[in-house]
């Protein structure tokens, strides 16, 4: 246990982080004096419904957006990701008929947002492809490109089934849009790959990914609930159709989150009643929290660069720190480089013996075998600052698989000893399952187990890094003594 006067760390903010206080202070008037309902017409009706205008219009502003009215929004991440899967697929149905085949690409790293849906959406008869990623955690453009041209070969397999609907006046979507065309359909109603991921922090080159998609006139949707807030996101520099955000991944509240849609690319709702959100999304809008989440990620912008660059530098100096003080540990996702002792940059290689993983891990999917070859260069902590970063890792996360160590028995004594620290996705809390995410990357079963993230927060400090390179090797050494005992 660790001292009661000696502060607890917390380094768990890929998992939720505090309420900004100027967020908090921009939300209090509409949970207490200015509480009128903005579908309304009175004053008080009117100037909530201003309010909800105007962060309307920062969120457009900060994402990139062209038009305010591209940005819907929701109660969060999940529900987000969520009404762009269902939407796509009956925008498909709805354009094509019910009975044309609806086929969805996305990735076997995504977050269980999209993969519990996808799930659902299967046993509903929609065709899902999950594509492989490398060990480091990288979607690359080839798998996508081959998953799409078999979903082209099988829809024209198919193309004359009964039931299908192209009727005089039909149209397809060109890279995405609505616009008028031929009246044979694209094959993949739509490809959903996130920006970060969750666990392991990669950065996928979604400007790449959603290019090759486009080629194939299929939409394409990305959760950037790890990525909003933590590095440079603009939606037209990414070139995608759909974006899922949540606010308390950057400081905002919780319960509130916002989906962006290119205009031109629309979905049927997710929830119907009233005609809120354009009559997209029913439900009395949570003004406290939408004004709550646009401040706090206006807040975050206002500094991303030079937090960018602090939080990244810590995270090096800790993951230096534990990779040299604790045997059998190593870093998975994108390797970085950080200076040794001796003053050179050292690579942190990825985890369980890199070298002998093959280039490509063998494909979920039923509809794609991988096969591609080539590695992905290393990136360095810089390339997070392009706008449109392609390969890097965030800046504040850390990962790790210990051999001989319980991940979740790791966490209760990180957590006993001040150290708030997490085994993977909050959302897999109590499953016995090795993470997904790891599984997928290609590293066995007894390393992910194992699995360490610290996802530091934007008000990390060196104290904290000292504290933390101390507390978690002790905490592995106790976690590999009780398990050898038991």
């Amino acid at each position: 246990m660790t001292n009661a006067n000696e502060p607890y760390v917390y380094a768990d903010s890929a998992a939720t982080t505090p309420l900004s206080p100027r967020a908090l202070e921009a939300m209090m008037p509409y949970l207490t004096t200015k509480f009128g309902n903005p579908s309304g017409i009175h004053r008080m009706a009117r100037e909530t419904a201003s309010a909800l205008d105007g962060a309307r219009n920062d969120m457009a502003r900060l994402l990139g957006a062209a038009n305010a009215s591209d940005i819907y929004f929701t109660s969060g991440g999940s529900e987000s990701d969520n009404w762009i899967l269902r939407g796509a697929v009956q925008r498909y149905r709805d354009l094509y008929g019910a009975a044309t085949p609806v086929r969805i690409v996305t990735s076997a790293i995504e977050h269980h947002a999209i993969l519990h849906c996808c799930e659902a959406l299967e046993r509903e008869g929609v065709q899902v492809t999950y594509l492989p990623v490398d060990r480091q955690g990288l979607v690359h453009a080839e798998d996508l490109e081959e998953a799409l041209t078999a979903n082209e070969r099988a829809a024209a397999c198919g193309i004359e089934a009964p039931g299908f609907a192209a009727a005089p006046g039909h149209i397809t979507a060109s890279a995405g849009g609505d616009a008028p065309g031929l009246a044979t359909p694209p094959a993949t109603a739509l490809v959903s790959i996130m920006l970060a991921n969750n666990e392991v922090g990669t950065i996928e080159p979604i400007r790449e990914l959603a290019a090759v998609a486009h080629a194939h006139g299929a939409p394409f949707h990305t959760d950037a609930v790890q990525a909003v807030g933590h590095i440079p996101v603009d939606v037209q520099e990414l070139g995608i159709d759909a974006l899922s955000l949540s606010a308390h991944k950057f400081h905002g509240p919780r319960g509130v989150g916002a989906l962006y849609l290119r205009k031109g690319f629309s979905i049927p709702p997710l929830i119907t009643g009233g005609a809120q959100e354009r009559g997209e999304r029913a439900g009395t809008e949570n003004v406290a929290g939408i004004v709550g989440m646009v401040t706090a990620l206006e807040e975050a912008c206002e500094t991303l660069r030079s937090d960018i660059l602090r939080i990244s530098s810590l995270r090096n100096e800790l993951i230096r720190h534990l990779l040299g003080e604790v045997e059998d540990m190593a870093l998975t996702g994108t390797p970085i480089k950080y200076a040794s002792a001796d003053g050179t940059k050292t690579p942190c290689t990825p985890a369980c013996d890199a070298s002998a993983l093959p280039d490509r891990n063998a494909p979920v999917s039923r509809a794609t075998d991988g096969g591609a070859t080539g590695e992905p260069s290393a990136a360095s902590d810089g390339e997070a600052l392009d706008r449109s970063p392609s390969i890097g890792r965030l800046p504040s996360i850390a990962s790790f698989t210990c051999d001989d160590v319980d991940g979740e028995l790791l966490v209760v004594l990180l957590d006993r000893a001040g150290v708030a620290a997490a085994t993977g996705s909050a959302c897999s809390t109590g499953s016995t399952e090795p993470s997904h995410v790891l599984t997928a990357m290609g590293i066995p079963a007894q390393c992910a187990r194992g699995a360490l993230r610290l996802s530091l927060a934007s008000d990390i400090t060196a104290e904290d890094v000292t504290l933390l390179s101390k507390r978690i090797p002790a905490c592995i050494r106790k976690a590999r003594l009780i398990s050898s005992i038991r």
